[in-house]
């Protein structure tokens, strides 16, 4: 209740100054007026109204003819100029789009005011006045374009310089939001909804349409409820928090005439091609249906006015997986009886059907890089989704819009599969519930000053939990497998890996975990027009409170070296975490901000401004972090010496410069160019949510430190014994992992800076070119600051001191660090590239946009969080310079159409046959995201080392079975040591990525107001191959395959458990036809992000659906 006070203290007196502002979701009309020998026309009378609403606001030319409108809601506009001694001229079919300023000069013509000239407004895309980059999708576009699985991330990768995902090797972003816009990360974005925060604070994404436990996203923006979204990638001062792009997403209003559709989009296996990789046995099963309604009108014409929107998604299917099991006759029968009833588990417990054995039985006559088995993998998930907003004026001078959103689901997928998880009803659950509150009110105190307040609040809670929690509750009890699991969520099947094949049991990556998101945002706009200035002042606040848990490891791995010991239930080894991992982490942040367009002459347009952002450090409400010092050992937040995580970074001052030139004044061709700098807003995952590769510590909330801290014990050999623990109690003897915060860690920036000219061609079309660059610095990312100088040498902290000097219940760990990662700001990134777009409006019945981006991105890091594919980490931590490459997200080429085109009537006979016909398409073609190798090289498990390249790694390769030479690859080892690899980081580029999706549509009206429209959607129409990057992690089952990791490790140079040796690490050269010589490719896009069937690059689906429109 005290923040809340606060916060409303706070807008009542950001609306009583008055003088403050910050992002915008409208738009506004600006032009000149002039007579018709060209001479500008002062204290003209301008109305400006919005057709579809009656809603009026007017103006008054200066003595240079100019007015100016801001703060309009988009929509539709005439604008009606009135002046004593010339005709009353009428401007119409006018279009207000999100964050821009739509020109309409009027010229009058002499006369009576009661004579009437009307021309309807042509539909400039030449922007004269400002220097944003990006683009728009208007309403058209986002209902009619073939978007699968109606997920709106999939439209914002049709702007330029835009790519989507690196994880899957698609175009499309998949719904972990990761897309990426002029060489930033894919965490770089600002999503807005109606002007206010749309963003997970904890991961930096957005809080709609973010994935739950695989792609699909866990709720739905329903596209019927959108009116038009912005992506902006080169902004003004206004804009801030991420310097990546701002994505601006408006929904609909009501207006004076009601409006709204039902619908149903319908999808089934019986449609689809079949996958690539499931060639063997029934095709993949898959069924979605997505359902919903919408309707917009008054409640009192001309003054009040409402929208509500529906949308549900029921999905169920089925993804190919590999895996390598054994002959269950080689484990039909254990002598131990706790292996005895995990084999059995089904009938010991009476709770699980669909097979007694762990894994499942190879596939006959199949063999797939060593991998035996095709594996069915059932996932579920169901959306429910609704909207609405109301809209009120008061008058024309005020106006109040609010607006609710509320989203719920439930998903079950397969997530441990990466590991190998095969049993029956394990799949990762996981609830979410999302909902936004925003209110907006806009006050006009003159046509040339106006304000508006805004508060928005959202709220994203998610939990991942295992099915089996249920179903086999506390495996002490059901199975007389005593783990020493207490707490309910923690209940379950622990991680089992026996020998080389595919791992048993739940997936122990960070499950299970939850959290509870709440983000406050409040921000003001005023906007002040004094003569050829256009002034806007701002201030944004906002806060976001995390409420989490991470049991990652609480249920315990344990570890056979062979199948016989499994039988015999003789482990060779194990671990577990205990502790108490809730956590209450929050950050206030502020901004204030300045701009000026400066309209120097008519043709030249200056645009500056200076933006400020202060991000608050992170703190919890517990003091629940903690850091390493090799003197004082483990320190707790609050101690004294440390006040706070991190120091304040006070320095965040962010110019912007652009301008726009019209040369021959004809508003046809114009020059453009701009600099800014931008700063990047943290994502608490960074401090919350790490899982470096080998540390049991997601973050610096959960060293061993604190009220319950958290560590990790280990398992002695031994056989397991009914209900004995498996996991000896009392702390860890060895070392631990440390994950903390750099205490110099500084806010990152991006420089971002572009020329263009754009041209119009001929009526609504125009061709852009533009050279587009950035710069990233202090960007975050994580190093191991305990690492050796050299592999397997000496650390810089002693692993043998106490980690706490003295030991107390608070702190009990009795060794010192083993990892340090700690989190910084180190990394830095380049990008240029060159841009060509070219948009077309209706042109006898077309609408194109297409856009060629040729770019080059180059980091030291591409994310700062280690769970991101190629790693944060450097590979030698001691150089970090050495990462730097190309970008994970690196896309040299890319190339995307999208259009839609009216058919013109086909005949006059049989109307509802022949007319009202329509096709639409999108094709992108991109050339392959950048991958590396790796591979474990020392028996401390310090480095991930990339390895030496010695051969050609393409030579013998063919298809996705042998995509790359594996003999070409030694261990950067001897029997004296190790050293760093000569391979390069991301030095492999994936496979490209060639897709086409196309709908048919037919509109047949049925009534004056009622329309049925029928569609057909086909994406990847071509039924072409893709394929996921050959290092992708996701649902490859095979324990000692893992991507690339070898059968052996070690400095010692003993071979692997398949005869690898450190010369030959992967068993090639000796035997020659071994299936592991070749790394294979075991994915298609959209199953290798989690995305199946409804993600990009999948095999031909196709959609059918009807809607009715009134």
């Amino acid at each position: 209740m005290k923040n809340l006070r606060l916060l409303l203290i706070l807008a009542v007196c950001l609306l009583a100054a008055g003088s403050l502002a910050a992002q915008t979701y409208r738009g506004g009309i600006a032009g000149t007026v002039t007579d018709a020998s060209g001479a500008v026309v002062p204290n003209a009378k301008v109305t400006i109204r919005n057709v579809d609403t009656g809603v009026e606001r007017s103006a008054t030319t200066d003595a240079e003819g100019y007015y100016v409108a801001t703060e309009l809601p988009i929509g539709n506009y005439s604008v009606t100029v009135e002046v004593q001694g010339f005709q009353t001229a009428v401007a119409t079919g006018i279009r207000v789009e999100v964050a821009g300023e739509r020109r309409v000069d009027i010229t009058l013509q002499p006369g009576a005011m009661t004579q009437r000239t009307e021309v309807v407004a042509e539909v400039p895309l030449v922007e004269t006045t400002s220097n944003v980059l990006g683009g728009t999708l208007e309403r058209r576009q986002v209902e009619e374009l073939p978007i699968s699985g109606r997920d709106f991330g999939k439209l914002l990768v049709l702007v330029p310089g835009a790519s989507g995902d690196p994880v899957g090797n698609t175009d499309f972003p998949g719904s972990f939001g990761l897309f990426t816009t002029n060489g930033n990360r894919g965490r770089a974005n600002n999503f807005l909804l109606d002007g206010t925060d749309m963003n997970d604070g904890y991961r930096n994404l957005p809080a709609i349409n973010e994935a739950g436990v695989f792609g699909t996203p866990a709720t739905i923006l329903p596209l019927d409820a959108i009116a038009e979204i912005r992506i902006l990638t080169n902004f003004e001062p206004e804009y801030g928090r991420n310097g990546g792009s701002v994505v601006n997403i408006v929904t609909k209003s009501g207006t004076n005439d009601l409006h709204g559709s039902v619908y149903w989009f319908f999808r089934n296996d019986a449609l689809n091609a079949r996958n690539f990789f499931n060639t063997v046995g029934p095709k993949d099963k898959f069924r979605n249906n997505n359902f919903g309604y919408s309707v917009g009108g008054p409640f009192i014409r001309n003054k009040t006015f409402f929208y509500f929107g529906f949308e549900g998604q029921r999905e169920s299917g089925a993804i190919t997986t590999l895996a390598k099991v054994p002959d269950p006759a080689r484990y039909a029968f254990a002598p131990n009886i706790v292996i005895r009833n995990l084999l059995n588990l089904c009938a010991v417990t009476g709770q699980c059907s669909g097979g007694s054995l762990l894994w499942p039985a190879p596939t006959p006559g199949f063999n797939f890089a060593g991998l035996n088995a095709i594996v069915p993998a059932d996932f579920r998930n169901r959306v429910d989704s609704m909207i609405i907003k109301v809209d009120h004026n008061f008058n024309e001078n005020n106006l109040l819009t609010g607006r609710y959103f509320f989203g719920n689901s439930t998903q079950s997928f397969p997530l441990g599969l990466a590991g190998g998880n095969n049993l029956p009803r394990t799949n990762t659950f996981t609830p979410t519930r999302v909902q936004l509150l925003s209110l907006s009110y806009v006050k006009v105190y003159s046509p040339t000053r106006v304000n508006e307040l805004r508060v928005g609040w959202n709220r994203f809670a998610e939990d991942f939990l295992a099915d089996d929690r249920d179903v086999f509750g506390n495996p002490a009890a059901s199975l007389l497998l005593n783990t020493g699991v207490t707490a309910e969520r923690d209940f379950g099947l622990p991680e089992i890996h026996v020998g080389p094949f595919s791992a048993l049991g739940s997936s122990q990556f960070s499950n299970p975990r939850g959290r509870v998101d709440t983000n406050w945002h409040v921000i003001d706009n005023y906007s002040w027009k004094r003569g050829r200035h256009d002034l806007k002042f701002g201030f944004e606040f906002r806060r976001t409170f995390v409420s989490s848990f991470n049991d990652s490891n609480f249920r315990g791995v344990i570890n056979f070296d062979r199948l016989a010991d499994f039988r015999n239930g003789f482990p060779s080894g194990g671990l577990t975490v205990v502790g108490g991992t809730d956590r209450g982490t929050f950050q206030n942040s502020y901004a204030g901000y300045i701009q000026d367009s400066f309209r120097w002459t008519s043709r030249f347009t200056f645009n500056w401004g200076l933006r400020y952002d202060y991000y608050g450090v992170l703190d919890e409400e517990r003091n629940r972090f903690s850091r390493y010092d090799p003197v004082a050992g483990l320190i707790q937040l609050g101690s004294p010496g440390f006040p706070r995580l991190y120091d304040r970074d006070l320095n965040n001052f962010g110019p912007r410069l652009s301008f726009a030139w019209d040369p021959w004044g004809t508003g046809k061709t114009v020059l453009r160019a701009g600099w800014g700098l931008f700063y990047d807003a943290f994502s608490q995952d960074f401090f919350i949510g790490q899982i470096p590769w080998n540390t049991f510590s997601p973050g610096a909330a959960y060293n061993p430190i604190g009220e319950t801290p958290v560590f990790i014990t280990f398992v002695t050999t031994g056989f397991l014994v009914p209900n004995a623990p498996v996991f000896p109690g009392g702390f860890a003897s060895n070392s631990t992992d440390i994950t903390q915060a750099n205490p110099d860690i500084r806010t990152p920036y991006i420089q971002n800076f572009n020329v263009n000219v754009q041209r119009e061609l001929w009526a609504n079309t125009m061709l852009q070119i533009a050279y587009v660059g950035s710069m990233g610095r202090k960007l975050f990312r994580t190093s191991e600051i305990n690492q050796s100088f050299v592999p397997g040498g000496a650390r810089p902290f002693d692993a043998t001191a106490l980690l706490c000097p003295v030991v107390t219940p608070t702190c009990p760990a009795t060794s010192g660090p083993f990892i340090v990662d700690e989190v910084g700001t180190t990394a830095t990134s380049n990008y240029n590239s060159l841009q060509i777009s070219f948009n077309q409006r209706n042109w006898h019945g077309w609408t194109n946009q297409v856009s060629y981006t040729w770019g080059h991105s180059i980091d030291t890091a591409s994310d700062g969080i280690e769970s991101v594919p190629n790693q944060a980490t450097p590979d030698n931590s001691n150089n970090p310079a050495g990462e730097r490459a190309n970008s994970n997200f690196d896309v040299r080429h890319r190339f995307v159409w999208n259009w839609i085109y009216d058919v013109p009537k086909l005949s006059d006979r049989a109307p509802k046959l022949t007319q009202g016909w329509q096709l639409s398409g999108v094709l992108s073609l991109m050339s392959g995201h950048p991958y590396h190798v790796n591979m474990f090289a020392d028996d401390a498990f310090d480095f991930i080392l990339r390895p030496d390249l010695v051969g050609d790694p393409f030579l013998g390769a063919s298809g996705p079975d042998r995509y790359l030479n594996l003999a070409a690859f030694r261990y950067p080892c001897t029997s004296a040591g190790c050293h760093y690899g000569n391979l390069p980081r991301n030095f492999f580029t994936g496979p490209d990525f060639k897709n086409f999706d196309i709908s048919i549509v037919k509109n047949t009206p049925i009534s004056e107001r009622v329309t049925i429209q029928f569609r057909a959607d086909f994406f990847n129409f071509t039924n072409r191959a893709n394929f996921a990057s050959p290092t992708l992690p996701a649902f490859i089952a095979q324990g000692d395959f893992q991507g690339i990791s070898p059968g052996g490790t070690g400095l010692a140079g003993r071979g692997g458990a398949n005869g690898s040796t450190l010369a030959d690490p992967f068993n090639c050269i000796t035997t020659g036809t071994n299936p592991g010589c070749f790394l294979p490719i075991t994915a298609t896009p959209d199953t290798g992000i989690g995305y199946p069937s409804l993600g990009g690059g999948g095999p031909r689906n196709v959609q059918f659906a009807i809607k009715v429109i009134f």
